[in-house]
């Protein structure tokens, strides 16, 4: 039988309009015509016409997607079926008296979707321009080359309106942002415009079915990649927003996040352009969705260090172990960073080279943070000749602690410049402290003030810095051949040792009690009283505190 499925009332309506067999009322045998006044004359007329829409909008209709089951129930539980190509276009069948049929809405619909203008205008114009060239009416290319003029002269005007008047009243609003974005959102548009043309003016010049689908493709290919130009752009002005922003707070967290926000977004507004090409190619968008689904564990176990290093980038935000512009040591890698992105983190080494490093490899691993640091260390052996006076040598350490006191970048608080040891050549000043400063450039311009001025000192005190030596002591002979005699001192001398050692002892003339020294090891800024032994303004002794 005939119109017994939504399938055969489709086919019927196909069939017989194709070339070799075009026959308009058999074709309209599926119509429910109970709402034309002539049936007999216009069924025919409308399903030639209806034909001649589908093949001018590319919908193309796929028999074998077509239900065969006379009972079809849609969404509603209705016997109603909308095919997926003109979903939304009006064009349903619906079962009426055990027969599927074209609803008298779509038969109403008919002739506002045929171009019946442009017939008109077609058959008003001379004969040569029916005739065919390379297999197409010389109409049909003449209307292709106006539409393509057409569409250039929109895009040029849009780009115009939006560049001339709508900046204009933008600027007006002192947004810079905004301005930016209007300005970068113009040839987008402008393309997004052509596509329009396109889109609303290649139906009418009734192409067949093949030339109309490319078109169809064609123009919904560009309007995807406008809109994916356009959200590139206003992209851009957004992380060129945010940038700024985060340029103004103490954090370095948002300079790291914008960046990755601007690349995820673009990545998202990428796929969901690519989705809507694949849709409109007529491709299972969630069937291929569901296949790459089924095959996540195979991309997994291929894709793993990928999957790891974006983990390791949402473990570096989390975790916070650096921010751009520190100065670190990870991975084997030493340098300041640059960037942290999805899959790596960029480091600008000292000789100037960038290195990159997996995200997975950073957190990994250990990250030592250098820029991370509140005081900077410098800690260093100051060597005094050996035949300085220990009153020099006080002396040294305590101008020292004064010059690290009043010196800027310095910490004030805790410091050390002691006499340390007896080395081999030299008698040893320890000298530890730390810098308060923010960069490495800082440091080095701190340390070398500090350096200079213990060259001050040193030059002011009349002390002199060691350096390696060696002395070789040469015993001279005795006439008679032997050695002179090192082991035997006069019973004198050694009554002078006695003495010596006994003044150096607890209750001796020449012991300093309780460890007398200069200074309290911290520079206390008093003039020391040889008389009272006591510092001015500290009311105390001062060696008590040794």
């Amino acid at each position: 039988g005939q119109c017994e499925t939504p399938r055969q009332a489709w086919l019927q309506l196909l069939y017989w309009l194709q070339k070799d067999r075009y026959a308009p009322k058999r074709a309209a045998l599926c119509f429910d015509t109970s709402r034309l006044k002539d049936p007999a004359a216009e069924a025919p007329q409308l399903a030639a016409q209806l034909i001649q829409i589908l093949d001018a909008n590319g919908w193309y209709v796929n028999s074998e997607e077509l239900p065969t089951d006379p009972d079809h129930l849609d969404a509603t539980n209705r016997h109603r079926y909308e095919d997926a190509a003109v979903q939304g276009k009006g064009i349903t069948v619906y079962k009426r008296g055990g027969r599927w049929l074209f609803t008298p809405d779509t038969l109403g619909k008919v002739p506002d979707l045929y171009p019946g203008l442009t017939v008109r205008i077609v058959n008003a114009l001379p004969a040569w321009f029916r005739s065919q060239v390379i297999g197409i009416e010389v109409w049909k290319l003449l209307g292709v080359f106006v539409l393509i003029f057409i569409a250039f002269i929109f895009q040029k005007l849009t780009v115009f309106v939006i560049r001339t008047y709508l900046r204009r009243l933008v600027k007006r609003t002192n947004l810079s942002y905004l301005d930016a974005a209007v300005h970068r959102a113009d040839r987008p548009i402008g393309g997004l415009m052509m596509a329009v043309v396109f889109y609303l003016g290649f139906p009418n010049l009734l192409f067949p079915a093949g030339a109309a689908r490319i078109a169809r493709v064609a123009t919904e290919a560009l309007a995807a990649y406008s809109l994916v130009w356009l959200a590139y752009r206003l992209i851009d002005v957004l992380t060129t927003f945010l940038e700024s922003k985060a340029e103004k707070t103490e954090s370095k967290l948002d300079d790291q996040v914008v960046p990755l926000l601007g690349k995820t977004l673009k990545v998202f507004v990428s796929v969901i352009g690519g989705i809507f090409v694949l849709q409109n190619l007529d491709v299972d968008v969630s069937s291929l969705l569901a296949g790459l689904g089924l095959g996540g564990l195979a991309f997994a176990l291929a894709a793993k260090d990928t999957v790891a290093n974006f983990f390791g980038s949402v473990t570096i935000f989390v975790d916070k172990p650096f921010q751009i512009g520190d100065w670190v040591v990870m991975a084997g890698t030493e340098g300041v960073v640059e960037e942290v992105g999805f899959r790596t983190t960029r480091v600008r080494t000292f000789y100037g080279s960038l290195v990159t490093v997996p995200n997975h490899k950073v957190t990994g691993n250990i990250v030592d943070n250098y820029g991370a640091r509140k005081y900077r260390r410098y800690s260093t052996t100051l060597g005094l000749c050996y035949d300085t006076p220990p009153e020099k040598i006080q002396a040294f350490c305590e101008a020292l602690r004064a010059s690290i006191k009043g010196m800027p970048g310095m910490r004030q608080d805790y410091y050390m410049v002691e006499f340390k040891e007896f080395a081999d050549f030299s008698l040893n000043i320890m000298l530890y402290c730390f810098m308060e400063v923010p960069t490495w450039n800082d440091e080095l311009r701190v340390r070398t003030n500090l350096n200079l001025e213990i060259l001050r000192v040193a030059s002011r005190l009349g002390v002199s810095f060691a350096f390696p030596t060696q002395t070789l002591h040469v015993d001279s002979l005795v006439e008679s051949g032997g050695h002179k005699p090192t082991h035997s001192e006069p019973p004198g001398e050694t009554k002078q040792l006695i003495a010596a050692i006994k003044a150096f002892a607890p209750g001796g003339k020449q012991r300093m009690e309780e460890g007398f020294k200069l200074s309290r090891g911290f520079y206390c800024g008093d003039e020391y009283d040889p008389d009272t032994q006591n510092t001015a303004g500290r009311g105390g002794d001062a060696a008590g505190e040794g």
